[in-house]
Order: C-alpha cells, then structure tokens, then sequence
C-alpha cells in the first residue's frame, strides 16, 4: 500500500500512522483496516495472488509491516510504474512486474527479526505447524518467538495462522471439496475445530459466508 495524504490503519491490535509519500506491506492473513483519512488521501493498494506471493515468500517474509517513506523521486518512479501496469494484458508479464514492483519495495522496508521471518515461512507452507514446536525447531523459547512475531506484525503467531488456515479452507471449498474435506487438507483436526477457528477469524460461520456473507466481508476487506 502506497499513500498520499495521511491515513490511520488498524493493524492486528495496534494503530498505524501513515503520512505522504509512506509504503506498507501487509502479511497474507494479517488484520488490516481503515480507521480513518484526511479529505485528500489517496492510496495504491496492490494484492498478489497466493501462488504469485509464494514466488516473492521470501521477501515477503523480510519486510515487516512498519511503515516508511519514500523519497519523492522514488515514490513518482513507483507510481508510473503501477499506473503501466494498468494497460498489461498479458498475465504471465504482469506477474513478472508484480514480483519485481515488491521486491522493489521491500527494499525500503523495515527487515523482521530472523525469528519472525522464520516463523512466517514455516506457518505459510504448513499452517498445522504449532508454535511448541516451531520454538524447538528453531532452538528458542516459545515466549521469545511469540514476542519477535507480534512486534513485527501486530498480532499474534496464533492468531496469523488461524487466518492462514482459514484462507487455506476457503480455496479449497472454492475448488470443489465438500467442507469437511476442506477443513482436513486446510489442517483442522476437524471441522468442527475449523467451524470454531473460522468463525473467531471472520466472524460468521463458514456455512453463512458461502451463503451470502462473503460478498459483504469480501467487500469490507476491499475497501478497507
């Protein structure tokens, strides 16, 4: 997300104050909202797909979602660059832009701490793992690695990998398996554990977002 004019952002459980010219990354899963804007706010907000963000994982990993600023040059660089990928039609050379327009980014971002980034790359290829055993995997306390994970993203590392599995569920309903088959392959024991973790994240059971309330949490996800 790159700004222009000022804007309050609600990041997992903590308030984050961008000004002009200022560039965030935002996790997959992480809890993002618009608290508030002044009149002449103005945003470029870029969304990779899940198999496109896998490609820049290690990247993404890196940065940590504090934000900083652009220099003004840097700033007009990127914004002429998103607004020529307006008019690609080709998607394999959009990717490719995609993927080289983050990295570009991420060079000006605050790096996390090698446990956090350790932590995000382990929970994205197996969103089961449990923080026990990537805190003994890793040769650390648990309480060490919970704290470097919530300073650099704003939430917990339980929390983030409820909402890995969550989206994980929701890809694989939208693939065509039943929904308790989809809780399995997501990593629930079970969907009635899925059924309780999923409606902690978003809200509403699955059964009432694949029913009619996805539009308006998809909607509200998007315009936040």
């Amino acid at each position: 997300m790159i700004c222009r004019g000022s804007a309050l952002i609600g990041l997992g459980d903590s308030v984050l104050r961008m000004g002009p010219g200022e560039v965030v990354l935002f996790h997959p899963g992480q809890d993002h909202v618009l608290l508030d804007a002044t009149p002449d706010l103005q945003m470029w907000v870029v969304a990779l797909r899940t198999d496109l963000a896998a490609q820049a994982c290690d990247s993404l990993a890196r940065a940590a979602s504090v934000s900083c600023r652009l220099a003004p040059a840097t700033l007009s660089d990127l914004e002429e660059t998103l607004a020529d990928l307006a008019g690609v039609n080709d998607a394999s050379t959009l990717d490719v832009r995609l993927a080289s327009l983050f990295n570009e980014a991420h060079a000006h971002l605050t790096a996390n701490h090698v446990l956090s980034r350790r932590a995000l790359q382990e929970v994205n290829a197996n969103p089961k793992l449990q923080g026990s055993v990537l805190a003994q995997r890793l040769g650390v306390d648990q309480s060490v690695l919970s704290r470097h994970f919530h300073e650099d993203l704003a939430m917990t590392f339980v929390s983030y990998r409820a909402r890995q599995r969550a989206m994980a569920f929701v890809q694989r309903v939208d693939s065509g398996l039943t929904l308790t088959r989809a809780a399995i392959e997501a990593g629930f024991g079970s969907y009635a554990q899925c059924h309780r973790v999923f409606t902690q994240a978003l809200g509403c059971s699955p059964n009432r977002y694949f029913a009619g309330e996805r539009q308006r949490i998809d909607n509200a996800l998007h315009h936040s």
